[in-house]
């Protein structure tokens, strides 16, 4: 019987990442905070994390979880980057996930046309919060029933890359969601660099990543290669939810590593999907595009067996 859970509310070029903290300092409030500089394609970013960060410890995560890379040929990386659905299924799927997020801006209160072009997001809403806001908040949690495909054929894709059958049904809360995240570009939109089993109902799962929109080698999902088997001594994260350049977050974030971190962007083509342990360090990925919101799938999966 799997034990009571609560949620809190709330094959592609690899660009190489490497992130170095500052010595941290504690404010008048006694909560710490650091700055991290992070060089992505030889442009500089610096992010700051604030929070009181947790006392080590050796454990690692994976050790006592059900990894559902194991037995494939990703399993040390935790990662892997594939074909994803046939010709058809795909341009179903990626079309109907194009009107539903016009949906939800139609939703906030925005004018856009069926084929409006969701990479430009950014200027929709321009430099309102409220409007950003309006939209983000109907895209945490989406009802699988919204895919335009059946959950099936995804869980069948996935199944096949992990080699085992897997199903997108949260076992500790019985939830069926997927999730579109969307980061404009240069704003601090995207997550703070965590794991996802620092929050609960997420163990013994993997993610995937689907670009639908603006998603490139200086805007795609960052990940560190073969974290998910670290001891949680080997970075420092906050104890809490973490707030991330001014933006409160409920999950934690890594504050600083005495190593250089070598993070990377597997960068996903259109047609492929990333598939990655929630062991692994990921996130803090800034948008470094130009002028293109990046818009992704992001689902978990479960072992059905």
């Amino acid at each position: 019987m799997m034990p009571e859970r609560r949620r809190p509310n709330g094959a592609a070029d690899e660009t190489q990442v490497r992130v170095s903290t500052l010595r941290l300092r504690r404010s008048e409030n006694r909560s710490t905070y650091s700055t991290m500089k992070v060089n992505i394609n030889n442009k500089a970013v610096e992010y700051r994390i604030e929070g009181e960060a947790d006392a080590p410890d050796q454990q690692v995560l994976l050790a006592t979880a059900q990894d559902l890379t194991a037995g494939t040929d990703w399993a040390a990386q935790g990662y892997t980057v594939a074909e994803f659905l046939p010709a058809a299924e795909l341009q179903q799927l990626q079309r109907g996930l194009y009107q539903l997020v016009r949906e939800f801006m139609r939703h906030a209160g925005l004018a856009v046309a069926d084929d409006f072009d969701i990479s430009q997001y950014h200027h929709a809403v321009g430099d309102s919060k409220e409007l950003h806001l309006a939209v983000i908040n109907q895209i945490k949690e989406i009802s699988q029933t919204r895919l335009p495909l059946p959950a099936s054929v995804l869980e069948q894709r996935v199944s096949a890359l992990c080699g085992r059958p897997v199903q997108a049904l949260n076992p500790w809360d019985n939830g069926r969601w997927f999730h579109l995240r969307i980061v404009r570009p240069n704003q601090p939109d995207n997550n703070p660099l965590h794991r996802d089993v620092w929050l609960p109902d997420y163990d013994d799962c993997v993610n995937i990543y689907a670009p639908l929109a603006g998603s490139t080698a200086n805007s795609s999902l960052t990940l560190v290669p073969g974290s998910h088997w670290w001891p949680e001594s080997r970075v420092v994260r906050t104890r809490g939810g973490a707030v991330y350049n001014g933006v409160a977050f409920t999950v934690p974030a890594v504050k600083e590593s005495e190593e250089p971190l070598q993070i990377i962007r597997p960068n996903p083509a259109p047609h492929e999907v990333l598939v990655f342990s929630p062991y692994l360090l990921h996130g803090g990925a800034v948008n470094l595009n130009a002028d293109a919101t990046r818009v992704s799938l992001e689902m978990r999966f479960w072992p059905a067996d």
